[in-house]
């Protein structure tokens, strides 16, 4: 897992593992925790311009 500490929305990439596309760090090379993952949702969600109600 990646331990970076700020995730930026650009530094994300998706990669294959098996039949499961899994959001990767892009400087490191490792799949994002869960975490940096809810981060990235929420970042992505909000620069789209859908705001998420919870």
């Amino acid at each position: 897992m990646c331990e970076c500490g700020k995730i930026h929305l650009f530094e994300v990439e998706f990669k294959l593992a098996g039949m499961t596309v899994v959001p990767t760090h892009k400087n490191c090379g490792d799949p994002l925790n869960e975490k940096q993952a809810d981060n990235f949702q929420k970042d992505l969600v909000k620069s789209w311009g859908f705001d998420e109600e919870e």
